[in-house]
């Protein structure tokens, strides 16, 4: 066993530290986990920087991470109030070229909100709201705690399969894996699953499986739904209970 790595656990925004380059852990009171995995060094990049970030509720593990981002946890990654929705950062970096024929790394950070109970990220954004801070009580990001100021409605860019505007063709398999967390199908938006499945077809299989998954859960509820009653003797006065 290598004695020179230290594991780290966050909890709800406090870090307790046992050690360094051993993942971090956030979780949220419903038991569901984030976890910054696959340490990162290197020049141009930041401290406390991952390359990999997993959600982790039960027996489900799902990555989600971004290939051209990595990921910072310096304990700036906080939960919100009610334990739902985690803020997180990443950095986006490249080298430009520039006009004398040399290049110039440049970056950009980006903030996310990812649902705690079923690993959706729902908004991604960079800019000012960045700097935005959990409203005192409240699942609300606040340009300040106390709730003045300007605020950000990070749900209202929560992705939906039937309010999607790009061709269906063009999603890549992170955003359509995103969207399957975020709006599963239902009995709203089965259809427009349907053709992006047919669509798109590095995503196939994967809308598929949901909604096969989907189909086999309306089979059960309906068939619980319909009840049958039972009957004590063939006498139709005799009827017992239903189930």
């Amino acid at each position: 066993m290598n004695k020179s790595k230290k594991s780290i656990f966050l909890v709800l925004g406090t870090a307790v530290s046992i050690g360094s380059f051993a993942d971090v852990k956030i979780t949220s009171p419903n038991g569901s986990e984030v976890v910054f995995s696959h340490k990162k060094q290197g020049d141009n990049i930041d401290s406390n920087a991952w390359g990999k970030i997993y959600f982790i509720h039960g027996t489900q593990r799902l990555d989600l991470s971004r290939d051209d981002r990595y990921y910072t946890e310096d304990g700036s990654s906080k939960v919100s109030p009610s334990g739902e929705y985690l803020k997180i950062t990443s950095i986006a970096g490249d080298y430009v070229a520039m006009d004398d024929g040399t290049k110039k790394y440049t970056d950009r950070a980006y903030c996310s909100v990812i649902d705690m109970k079923s690993g959706c990220v729902v908004s991604d954004w960079d800019g000012e709201v960045c700097g935005y801070d959990w409203e005192k009580g409240k699942d609300v990001l606040s340009e300040s705690p106390d709730g003045h100021g300007d605020k950000f409605y990070f749900l209202s860019f929560r992705p939906k399969m039937n309010e999607s505007i790009d061709p269906l063709s063009s999603y890549n398999l992170y955003d359509v894996n995103n969207l399957l967390r975020c709006d599963a199908p239902n009995n709203k938006n089965i259809n427009e699953y349907q053709k992006l499945m047919k669509e798109n077809t590095i995503s196939k299989r994967n809308v598929s499986v949901e909604i096969v998954n989907y189909l086999n859960l309306l089979k059960i509820s309906l068939t619980l739904d319909s009840k049958t009653p039972l009957y004590t003797s063939p006498s139709d006065n005799d009827k017992k209970r239903d189930i």
